[in-house]
């Protein structure tokens, strides 16, 4: 049997690496703007927990940022990469470039807030007359009038509920923004149909409402989440 011998200074100090070792552990952490609801949650932490070297995968509803922790072997581009097949954006962590992003966003939901909120007052304001009584012709022009409104309002308006639920169909998920968009475009077309067969209801403020309290709700949410 051989028996090595080392001198107290030798031991002490550690072998070098001759090359680059890669950490054992390591965290990323993304901004996830698309994330609304648990749902969305729930679909990211499972999708990303089931990837080869992923040990915990965590959401942030309130800041909207993804928290993973992983082995070493995942890559940023790999993780958005993964997070955009299940249906959502990731973007680097730059506090900068975050608060851009979210001011750019906060504005583009402003105007599109305040687009339905004009829509909606002029829409109630038909359909008190229509409440009223209004006779058959007059209630139809007021009908169509109403819908002239309503129409581009949701379209408009409706596009960023539009867009999440559009890239969660991509991958075949289903969102809180899905029923959100089919209860505007479902409104809106009864609506329209009645109105051209001279039906007694008609649902475009309904719509208009319902777009203006979600858009509401979008905005006091982005603006919580401003660096």
């Amino acid at each position: 049997m051989t028996i090595a011998f080392a001198c107290p200074g030798c031991a002490a100090i550690p072998d070098l690496p001759t090359a680059p070792v890669r950490s054992e552990a390591g965290e990323l952490l993304l901004s996830v703007p698309t994330v609304h609801c648990a749902a969305c949650i729930g679909t990211l932490e499972a999708g990303l927990a089931a990837l080869p070297g992923v040990r915990e995968a965590r959401v942030n509803l309130s800041l909207k940022r993804l928290r993973v922790r992983h082995d070493g072997s995942l890559t940023p581009e790999a993780l958005a990469r993964a997070v955009s097949r299940l249906g959502h954006e990731a973007l680097p962590l730059d506090k900068g470039a975050l608060s851009r992003d979210t001011d750019a966003e906060s504005r583009d939901l402003l105007m599109r807030l305040g687009v339905a909120f004009f829509a909606m007052m002029n829409i109630m304001l038909l359909s008190v007359a229509v409440w009223s009584g209004a006779a058959e012709a007059t209630r139809d022009i007021f009908h169509l009038v109403s819908g002239l409104i309503a129409v581009p309002t949701v379209l408009f308006s409706g596009q960023p509920f539009f867009r999440s639920a559009w890239r969660g169909l991509k991958v075949g998920r289903f969102g809180m923004d899905f029923p959100i968009s089919l209860a505007l475009v479902l409104a809106t077309s009864i609506s329209l149909w009645e109105s051209f067969n001279g039906g007694h209801q008609a649902w475009f403020d309904a719509a208009t409402m319902l777009l203006f309290f979600l858009l509401l709700g979008r905005w006091l949410d982005s603006r919580t989440r401003a660096v």
